[in-house]
């Protein structure tokens, strides 16, 4: 998930184990300008990202006719923007990534497995006005669904409200995959919580959520939303699981303006199991007890059980790249938080090394957030997020925040 836009709370505010026998040896790290991303790939953005797609299956064991599948589909979910030349514009600014590309890479770490690969795209990015875009994107979902025998029983009950006849807001639908060693996908449906204005997706989502049995449940967060909203906190994303999870979701996320570590963790207070603690800890790695100003924190909160009375999960997403210094500085905070929960970090430099060859100091943005996730009775795991860097690396900054590595030269400057 990397939202870098705020669809619904204000304008122009920028808010995503062991490593595998596949797992080989890293490729050698290059030192290209910032600015310059340097690539071996074909200059097209199918090509590209299907490229880095490709090593990333490498890197969680998955096999080749798979990683061969998955590639296909990624292409396909671009549509004619995959054979545009790296060397032009993107055809309309996708908020997926800082630069515009509409891919974004993640990995989750559960505390007892091997990692877990995603890829979000933007199915309607060739487009340049909205409602075009909605079309593009509701087709190419469902064409996965039709493919994988996937029903889109409950994105139906409510794609009315939230792909409108003239959609708000920088994005209409954004889907993701989860990729698997075994069986299909897992498909999830991203949606602009204000297509019908910034000033209604309070009602937009909870009309929503009634309508899927989740009313009660979302109570507790529109109580927690109201004396805050548009000021401090505001609607961003409704989500939705589609085929076969062991337990669906829908989802809301939530964006935390200028808020601390302490009002992230009152945040989490309202999901029973959810430790308010591990949030601030968290929190309190990037900025201490400032608030965070730059970029918001994002939370968000899942629910499973239509009888329940709170949501059964919650996440919080911290946008690293807007408080560090470089990459090097993020890379050394992800590591730490890994192995703060007993992960290894092997896995994530090899991915690192799957993504680019520049030098991690050289830049900022191929990690644009860390989450921490935690659901019931579940160990937290946590996802770090990765860019594709297709259209540009943006240079260190020379403002990076407070708790970050000094400036992100702890250690050696390559991936490792």
């Amino acid at each position: 998930m990397n939202a870098d836009t705020e669809p619904c709370a204000g304008p122009n505010e920028r808010a995503p184990g062991t490593p595998s026998p596949a797992c080989g040896p890293l490729p050698a790290a290059g030192m290209p300008d910032a600015g310059t991303p340097e690539r071996s790939e074909p200059d097209r953005l199918g090509a590209f990202t299907a490229g880095q797609l490709g090593r990333l299956c490498d890197l969680v064991g998955i096999d080749a006719q798979r990683r061969t599948a998955h590639q296909r589909v990624l292409t396909d979910l671009l549509g004619p923007a995959a054979d545009r030349p790296l060397t032009d514009p993107p055809t309309s600014p996708s908020f997926v990534s800082d630069d515009h590309t509409p891919v974004e890479f993640s990995l989750t770490f559960p505390a007892d497995g091997p990692p877990l690969l995603r890829v979000l795209v933007e199915p309607g990015c060739a487009a340049r006005a909205l409602p075009d875009n909605a079309r593009a994107a509701w087709a190419a979902v469902g064409r996965l669904a039709a493919q994988w025998g996937y029903r889109l029983d409950e994105l139906t009950r409510v794609n009315d409200l939230f792909i409108p006849p003239a959609p708000h807001g920088p994005l209409t639908l954004w889907s993701a995959l989860e990729l698997r060693p075994s069986g299909p996908p897992g498909l999830k449906v991203y949606l602009n919580a204000g297509s019908r204005g910034a000033e209604r997706s309070m009602e937009t989502v909870g009309e929503a959520m009634t309508r899927l049995g989740h009313g009660l449940a979302y109570e507790s967060v529109r109580s927690y939303l109201h004396p805050r909203f548009p000021e401090r906190a505001g609607l961003m994303f409704f989500a939705l699981d589609v085929g076969p999870w062991a337990e669906p979701r829908v989802k809301v996320y939530v964006t935390h303006h200028h808020a601390t570590a302490t009002d992230a963790a009152d945040a989490a207070r309202l999901v029973p199991g959810a430790s308010p603690d591990r949030v601030a800890e968290l929190c309190r790695r990037f900025g201490g007890d400032e608030p965070f100003s730059r970029l918001p924190l994002i939370s968000c909160y899942s629910f499973t059980d239509t009888a329940a009375d709170r949501p059964t999960g919650h996440s919080l997403y911290v946008p690293v790249r807007a408080y560090v210094r470089d990459d090097r500085a993020a890379r050394d905070h992800a590591v730490e938080l890994l192995r703060h929960y007993g992960i290894h970090n092997a896995p994530l430099d090899r991915a690192l090394a799957a993504l680019t060859t520049r030098r991690l100091s050289a830049g900022v943005g191929v990690i644009p957030y860390l989450s921490l996730v935690q659901a019931g009775r579940q160990a937290p795991r946590i996802t770090v997020y990765l860019s594709p860097e297709a259209y540009r690396v943006f240079p260190p900054r020379e403002d990076a925040g407070p708790g970050s590595p000094a400036d992100g030269r702890r250690a050696e400057d390559r991936i490792s």
